[in-house]
């Protein structure tokens, strides 16, 4: 199975946490025998790479064959999109579906970005096979092609976010054993992440009476965040639109107790698991979730019922998409002489 993944998210040296989950995917695939090759669109430096990528594509495409084509986002699905000669998988990830929330007070969606992610939807029209990562997101697809899409949420690296202990954590990373310490990972100047309401939640235990610490971890290295998990009392989720965010289930595996808000596939995910709290979005009510999430200590429930999101179990899923649309009536099309080809490979 040859398979090219186009994608705008993917670690590099300036962002090197940046799509840390789709590299993640790349190699549980490539550990299960994908022959997988990366088109990486640094789209965030200039919009002008998504028109140089369509070239780039054809330019491999003229070199080599693909059983499939996997674009991951919105924008990357448009640039694979231009080629017929392989079946397309379309993965949507949050706002590409959802849209991204405004900075007004009402924390809706900005017009802009709900006009793209329509587009976006009916994209999926010329797709093989569409990939959403709840079923929430699935319903923002084109009713008549929703049979042709999977929910599989991201896997996470059970190997590498386990429960450790939480002192030596925190002597590494140099926080006070003598406070609590609330963890909010996202950049705090994204709206969608709501940090405010962080802040504020944060504020209210204060004033209760509590010494507690915010640690908003930005561009932190991705083998750093499981010792911030580790050295942390709770993961606050705050965030106004999500898909199935990564944090959660990668928090889960370390055991960490968590206090979110009801977004995305969260309330779901969590249900039921001791020492997980899904609450509204008022201070004071994430405040009580805190300091009772705070008194668990550990959370192994949550490791347990994350079990089924292993790397390699969302990868055997994935790859039977790919066999699904392979074993479907091939496009028409001319279609390009097999040739060794220099991939982005270097990357994994």
């Amino acid at each position: 199975m040859r398979v090219l993944w186009v994608t705008n998210m993917w670690p590099d040296a300036i962002r090197p946490w940046y799509g840390s989950f789709v590299f993640s995917q790349a190699r549980s695939l490539i550990e299960l025998g994908v022959d997988l090759d990366v088109l990486y669109i640094p789209g965030y430096s200039r919009r002008s790479e998504y028109i140089r990528a369509i070239g780039r594509l054809h330019r491999l495409l003229a070199r080599q064959r693909f059983d499939v084509i996997h674009a991951h986002y919105g924008h990357a699905a448009v640039v694979a999109r231009t080629q017929w000669f392989a079946p397309l998988v379309i993965s949507y990830c949050g706002s590409d579906l959802l849209g991204r929330p405004s900075n007004d007070a009402a924390a809706t969606a900005s017009r802009s970005s709900v006009a793209l992610a329509y587009l976006f939807a009916q994209l999926a029209r010329a797709a093989a096979a569409t990939i959403t990562k709840s079923a929430a997101m699935a319903e923002r697809l084109p009713r008549t092609v929703r049979r042709r899409n999977h929910v599989i949420p991201n896997g996470v690296d059970l190997q590498r976010f386990v429960p450790g202990d939480r002192h030596a954590a925190r002597a590494q990373v140099g926080w006070d054993n003598g406070e609590l310490h609330a963890l909010f990972i996202g950049h705090p100047d994204n709206p969608a992440k709501n940090f405010p309401l962080a802040q504020a939640v944060v504020d209210e235990i204060r004033r209760r009476g509590h010494r507690v610490a915010l640690h908003a971890a930005v561009g932190v290295r991705p083998d750093l965040v499981p010792t911030l998990m580790n050295a942390a009392d709770v993961l606050l989720f705050t965030s106004l639109s999500e898909g199935s965010p990564n944090v959660i289930k990668e928090a889960m595996a370390t055991e960490l107790p968590i206090v979110s808000v009801p977004v995305g596939d969260v309330p779901d995910r969590l249900r039921g698991v001791d020492g997980a709290f899904v609450v509204g979005s008022e201070p004071s009510a994430m405040a009580d979730a805190f300091l009772r999430a705070a008194a668990i200590g550990r959370a192994p429930q949550a490791r347990t019922a994350v079990q089924a999101l292993s790397l390699e179990r969302v990868a055997r899923r994935v790859l039977s998409v790919y066999e699904t649309v392979v074993s479907s009536p091939a496009p028409a099309g001319r279609k390009p002489t097999d040739a060794l080809v220099s991939s982005s490979r270097r990357h994994m």
